[in-house]
């Protein structure tokens, strides 16, 4: 008795064609796949923003003013939260400003607040629609 053969024992494999088919499947799918995530995970002008951009501060004991840009999408209400810092980064100081929904994109603002101890720095630290 003769043993069998590797096609008879393991079945067909597949022709050179069938295989680079195959792959030429896997790769167009990763791609496709890659491009729905970065286009999902970065949105870029899509819908409604809120935006700022500092332009300066100015410090005394126990105060902070700081002055920057906000840019909301025309038409919606926004906020932002302000923060003053000390040399250690930590958090001195802290005020959420409130913006009316009006036509102009862009406006320039300029806020002071109380610090608990002299800071080193008045930043804005983030800006939402409300």
């Amino acid at each position: 008795m003769s043993s069998p053969t590797i096609e008879q024992r393991y079945g067909r494999t597949a022709s050179p064609r069938r295989r680079r088919a195959i792959v030429v499947s896997v790769i167009a799918v990763v791609v496709a796949l890659a491009i729905g995530w970065f286009i999902w995970a970065n949105p870029i002008g899509v819908g409604p923003q809120a935006v700022a951009r500092d332009t300066g501060f100015i410090l005394e004991d126990d105060r902070v003013t700081v002055m920057f840009d906000v840019t909301f999408t025309p038409e919606h209400a926004g906020a932002c939260a302000l923060q003053a810092l000390d040399k250690g980064f930590a958090i001195v100081g802290w005020k959420v400003v409130t913006f009316e929904a009006v036509s102009e994109e862009t406006r320039s603002s300029k806020v002071t607040f109380r610090t608990t101890s002299p800071a080193v720095t008045g930043v804005v630290s983030s800006c939402w629609l409300t």
